[in-house]
C-alpha cells in the first residue's frame, strides 16, 4: 500500500505547485490535498518553533482549527518530519532529532506486533527504540558540550557583552583602603597563590615590620 508521500511523488510538480500557491487543485485527490496543507502547515510551524514535540502540538491546535480534524500528537510529529524531508527544510537536522523519530516507529511497530501476539518482534522493536533514544540523548549530551562561538570586533565594548563601566576614582579609593588585598586574602587558596595574585594585580602587600627603638 502506498503512502501519501508515495503518492505525492507520483503527481506532476506543476500540480504540487499549484495547489500549494492557491489551495485547490482539481488534479489531486481530496485526502492528498488535505495530507499537502497539513505538510505545508508543519513547514510554516517547524519554521519557528524547531522543538520537535512543542511544534507538534502547534500544528494539532492548527489541524483541528482549518480541517476540523483531530490527530494525535505522534502523527503531527511525523507530518512535521515528512515536511523536513519533502520540502528540505533544513538539511543540517540534528541526529538527535532522527534519532528520536526511528524511536517512535520502532515502538508503533511494537505495538502492532502486540497484537499479533508477536512478543519476540515486540521485545526487538522496544529494544531498538531504546538504542535510538540512548543515541539521540548522546547526541543531545554532545550539543550542549559545544562552547560557545564569541565574535569579537574592534567596535565591541565590554559594556556590549554586559559588564558594568567603573569609576577609575573607585577603582583607586578600594585600592588605597585595602579593599581588594582583603578580598584576595579571604580567598580559600593556600599564601603562596594569594602572593602570585597580588603580584598579578600589581598590588604592593607590605608585611608590617617592627621598629625597635633604641
Amino acid at each position: 500500500m502506498m503512502t501519501y508521500l508515495d503518492q505525492i511523488d507520483k503527481l506532476h510538480p506543476d500540480l504540487i505547485s499549484a495547489f500549494l500557491t492557491s489551495g485547490h487543485c482539481d488534479g489531486i485527490p481530496v485526502e492528498i490535498q488535505l495530507f499537502l496543507k497539513q505538510l505545508q502547515w508543519a513547514a510554516e510551524v517547524y519554521e519557528y518553533e524547531r522543538n520537535i514535540s512543542r511544534a507538534a502540538k502547534q500544528l494539532q491546535t492548527r489541524i483541528l482549527a482549518m480541517q476540523k480534524l483531530t490527530i494525535d500528537v505522534r502523527t503531527c510529529k511525523a507530518r512535521i518530519y515528512a515536511a523536513i524531508s519533502y520540502f528540505n527544510i533544513d538539511n543540517n537536522v540534528s541526529i538527535k532529532v532522527w534519532e528520536n523519530n526511528y524511536a517512535d516507529k520502532y515502538e508503533d511497530l511494537a505495538k502492532l506486533a502486540a497484537v499479533r501476539g508477536d512478543y519476540k518482534t515486540v521485545g526487538n522493536c522496544y529494544q531498538a527504540a531504546l538504542e535510538c533514544r540512548r543515541r539521540a540523548s548522546e547526541a543531545d549530551q554532545a550539543d550542549r558540550q559545544w562552547a560557545p562561538v564569541f565574535i569579537i570586533t574592534p567596535n565591541l565594548t565590554p559594556e556590549d557583552l554586559g559588564y558594568k563601566k567603573k569609576s577609575l576614582k573607585e577603582i583607586a579609593r578600594k585600592s588605597n583602603e585595602g579593599y581588594y588585598i582583603n578580598l584576595i586574602e579571604s580567598l580559600p587558596i593556600e599564601k603562596e597563590d594569594k602572593t602570585r595574585l597580588l603580584n598579578d594585580a600589581g598590588i604592593i602587600d607590605v608585611e608590617p615590620e617592627e621598629i625597635n627603638e633604641e
